[in-house]
């Protein structure tokens, strides 16, 4: 199950890496206008601090699941 989830976990990292680029675009003035425009989420923080989450997840799971026991090396 760890490893299943681990596989899954990077698309919607790239997801949120994405949408991080996608508002520093658009506070450029290189892209069009974000899809989200105010509150939490309108912010290129969020989605790349999310993007290192899910990444770090994945990373965990998918060790989780090859060695059985995180704490091991």
């Amino acid at each position: 199950m760890a490893l299943a989830l681990g596989a899954l976990l990077p698309l919607p990292a790239l997801t949120a890496a994405v949408l991080g680029v996608w508002r520093i675009a658009a506070d450029l003035k290189l892209a069009g206008s974000f899809a989200i425009p105010d509150g939490f989420f309108s912010h290129w923080q969020v989605w790349m601090a999310l993007a290192a989450l899910l990444e770090a997840c994945a990373f965990a799971l998918n060790r989780y699941g090859k060695n059985g026991d995180p704490a091991s090396s």
